[in-house]
């Protein structure tokens, strides 16, 4: 099976690992989750392109549980719930290992051509952050210099707090004395 993509794929893509002799090492992006096996194969190997392993998972769905894979993709992946329904039976469904790729991880790759025991499950878009316009208020038509706001309390009630205040600095001065 060959997968075309299009230049500049923005999508995330996912691939099950079906059980057989094909072993990749566990990864994030940022590093090897274990020791790779002596018979790991490489990443470019297995999807048959030169892909950036930095941005490629190979985890087990057990590492991740109990959440699902479909919650894995929303959270950690931002991919709309409403995306991923189309495939939820065939997500739920997996086990073993799979293979998660970042848009980066395929930049620059127009084809994947993964070895048999690769399975496409899908390829989903990211939520997209919402930039439509927004009305904003008018602003003032002619600009003024704000002016702090006057006291407030009466005289006797602003005395009294003076008074609370210093009787706590002398307190804590004689407790600090006596210490």
């Amino acid at each position: 099976m060959t997968l075309t993509l299009p230049p500049n794929d923005p999508r995330i893509h996912v691939f099950s690992v079906s059980d057989g002799p094909l072993r990749l090492a566990h990864q994030t992006y940022l590093s090897q989750l274990t020791d790779p096996p002596a018979d790991a194969l490489p990443l470019e190997t297995a999807l048959g392109a030169s892909v950036d392993a930095t941005y490629a998972e190979v985890f087990a769905i057990d590492d991740i549980a109990p959440m699902t894979l479909r919650d894995y993709l929303a959270q950690a992946h931002d991919i709309p719930a409403d995306a991923l329904s189309a495939d939820a039976a065939r997500l739920d469904a997996l086990s073993g290992d799979v293979v998660v790729l970042a848009p980066r991880a395929v930049d620059g790759v127009a084809t994947l051509t993964p070895r048999p025991e690769l399975t496409h499950i899908g390829s989903y878009s990211t939520a997209q952050a919402d930039d439509t316009p927004v009305t904003l208020p008018p602003a003032a038509r002619e600009p003024r210099i704000a002016t702090p706001g006057a006291a407030t309390g009466t005289p006797l009630q602003q005395k009294t707090i003076v008074w609370i205040v210093l009787g706590a600095l002398v307190l804590a001065g004689l407790l600090v004395a006596i210490l």
